[in-house]
């Protein structure tokens, strides 16, 4: 259809969306083919097309979005990795009937949801403009989301069905780039609109009634954007070194800083001109998967790859470990509203071996620690044992059934987990997760400025070490879905706490309000409206409780850990000074040695066949000690006597000079008393 659109000089351009509309709705024009006009309300959201998404999976989050707002349950891509010379997505959400297709194309930055306009179109639920018809929340707002393809594409082509209905929609897409050299009216139209591009629209009927979801076909991927998703630079920075290596050309080759990924999708160097020509592979995949493994243990596999790492590295990084394609898959994973790669937090159960607090919401509130059953789940102990019984909502069935996304074979999940990994030999022995809920009262901010209300549920996950790096921070769901990465910086969090925060993977969900704040590429806030900062206050006063737990649980196992290492190193010393008693004196009885309080029980202590020490007559044994410090002088005293008296030192000396020689022995390892200074 294309072609001949493109070759149609005399096509009836059609620029008005309820003419548009109104001409798709004839049965009567199925086969022809009519042409329109994007449209953009405003300069801005024109421009935004050529630069809002900073990577190829930006876009790709938001095509996938849509899908999610269409209440489909399955989201297919093919990407024709490693070329990448064509994307393909399908959904098998609700599709776009010709009233909706035609306000999409003509309504660019002004999108129906969240208002009553999209409960008549059927992109929302009838009686709640916030939620698809199908009840899930909706991901969308501004309007600009299909346009996430000219990131990919200058040319696309929607294919879209509505169940029920007879026919299907076939729209080729041409876009348009803003340059500042044109006039701007080469860019409006008669009503002051913005021109992005032409479409070329056809109806043709569908005999299967009960069809329905959209797919989006991308022929022809913009080289740059190629580029990216197969690492051409990387790659090409590889070969020049190996290049420079073997000319032997040594400063070049160190000057060129870059490591060739560890997994990858495979390497074409010169990438086919056109279809006829074949593309020569330059170095084979090397994925993280086998080719028997389930779409669904995929991102498994690839955590598991990445985490490996861990035997390499001290801190893995994406960067380094995958390609740009593989990182890309992570980074849907984890901006895409899909499961966990192994188990939602608040699924975890006290056979995951973690400690569980409860966050407080209070200014200067502690955590509460909470007791978990080996098969109870967090969910379940919160609303047992906080007061309140507050219930944790997130990650329960969504409404209109599950959602799925598989690209290339691969079932994206949000590639996070939960399990221990030890920072050091005397570390904590078990990770710890603080979850909580906020709701606040926003009565005292002005409504027009509030933005709404604000509700959140959260946790913060403390583990020894964070693998890979990229996991350390705070990401922001809104509605299921995130549109940046991990923020290590906790909302600039001011506290220097810089071990611990790099030891926090955290996730903050939010149920209700903040999307107002987000920017219109989705991946950044207005730092200034008030959900921004009641959100990252409410953070770090989360972090602060965690710290504070963790301070106090580190500093009762040093002191535990202090008294279990004195005790063993008691054990140690008497076990020496019997080794030595019994190499001098035979099958003599080992004496037994006291120490006593004072002058008097000392002698009664001897009376009873002791060798007894007198703590008031020995100044180094009579410090102002702690009782591990007290337990384990009093040991090394004991053990000093018998190795004296093994080699009969003791013998006949009268009681004060014994004293007094133990005293200047522990003098030489333990200095002058301090009650002597």
């Amino acid at each position: 259809m294309a072609e001949a659109a493109m070759s149609a000089t005399e096509l009836p351009l059609i620029d008005k969306r309820e003419e548009l509309a109104e001409w798709l709705s004839q049965e009567s024009h199925e086969g022809m083919v009519v042409r329109t006009r994007l449209k953009a309300s405003d300069r801005v959201i024109a421009r935004v097309t050529d630069g809002i998404y900073r990577q190829p999976a930006s876009a790709l989050r938001e095509l996938i979005s849509n899908a999610w707002d269409a209440d489909a349950n399955v989201v297919t891509i093919l990407t024709d990795a490693p070329r990448f010379s064509r994307i393909y997505v399908r959904d098998d959400g609700a599709g776009m009937s010709y009233e909706t297709l035609s306000r999409l194309l003509h309504s660019i930055g002004g999108s129906a949801k969240r208002r009553e306009e999209g409960q008549e179109l059927g992109v929302t639920a009838s009686d709640n403009v916030d939620q698809t018809p199908g009840g899930r929340p909706l991901i969308g707002k501004i309007g600009i989301g299909l346009f996430s393809v000219s990131q990919l594409s200058r040319s696309f082509r929607i294919v879209t069905k509505v169940r029920g209905e007879a026919y299907r929609l076939i729209a080729e897409v041409k876009l348009r780039a803003y340059s500042e050299d044109e006039s701007e009216d080469d860019h409006r139209d008669a009503d002051d609109n913005f021109i992005n591009g032409d479409v070329f629209i056809i109806r043709e009927p569908s005999i299967d009634i009960d069809a329905h979801g959209t797919d989006i076909v991308l022929n022809e991927v913009k080289p740059r954007v190629r580029d990216l998703l197969r690492s051409a630079d990387r790659w090409r920075a590889i070969d020049e070194r190996a290049a420079a290596v073997a000319e032997g050309d040594h400063d070049a080759a160190l000057n060129i800083r870059v490591e060739e990924p560890q997994y990858h999708a495979g390497w074409i160097e010169n990438l086919a001109a056109g279809p006829e020509e074949q593309s020569v592979l330059t170095r084979p995949a090397k994925l993280p998967w086998d080719a028997s493994d389930p779409a669904e243990a995929r991102m498994g596999r690839l955590m598991d790859a990445v985490e490996r790492e861990f035997t390499r590295k001290e801190r893995p990084d994406l960067a380094n470990t995958l390609d740009t394609y593989l990182e890309t898959l992570w980074t849907l994973g984890l901006s895409v509203p899909v499961r966990y790669v192994d188990s939602h937090p608040f699924d975890l159960t006290g056979a995951s071996d973690v400690r569980l607090f409860w966050l407080s919401n209070k200014t200067r509130g502690q955590a509460q620690e909470l007791q978990i059953g080996h098969d109870q789940t967090v969910r379940a102990a919160v609303e047992q044992q906080v007061p309140g019984k507050p219930a944790l909502k997130e990650g329960l069935a969504a409404a209109a059934g599950s959602f799925r996304v598989d690209i290339d074979g691969v079932e994206l999940r949000r590639p996070i987990r939960f399990k221990f990994i030890k920072t050091e030999k005397r570390g904590l022995e078990q990770p710890m997760l603080f979850v909580g809920k906020y709701s606040p009262s926003l009565d005292k901010i002005d409504s027009a400025q509030r933005g709404g209300g604000l509700s959140l549920e959260s946790y913060l996950f403390w583990n020894g070490r964070v693998v890979p790096k990229e996991n350390n921070g705070v990401l922001i769901r809104i509605r299921g879905a995130s549109g940046a990465l991990f923020d290590p910086t906790f909302f600039k969090y001011q506290v220097s706490e810089q071990t611990r925060l790099r030891q926090i993977t955290s996730e903050i969900f939010i149920q209700r309000g903040l999307d107002a704040a987000l920017n219109i590429d989705r991946e950044s806030y207005n730092f200034s409206h008030p959900h921004v900062q009641l959100v990252g206050a409410w953070l770090h006063r989360a972090i602060r409780q965690l710290t504070n737990k963790h301070k106090d649980i580190s500093q009762r196992q040093r002191v535990e850990r202090r008294a279990e290492d004195a005790a063993i190193a008691r054990d140690a010393l008497s076990t020496h000074s019997q080794n030595v008693w019994r190499k001098r004196q035979g099958s003599e009885n080992l004496p037994e040695v006291a120490i006593a309080p004072t002058r008097e029980r000392a002698q009664a202590a001897r009376e009873d066949g002791y060798i007894a020490l007198s703590r008031s007559d020995i100044a180094s044994l009579d410090e102002q000690l702690t009782d591990v410090e007290r337990n384990d002088r009093d040991a090394k005293a004991k053990a000093l006597v018998r190795v004296l008296a093994a080699y009969d030192v003791l013998e006949d000396r009268p009681y004060d000079q014994q004293q007094e020689l133990i005293e200047a022995i522990m003098r030489i390892f333990f200095g002058n008393p301090r009650n002597d200074r």
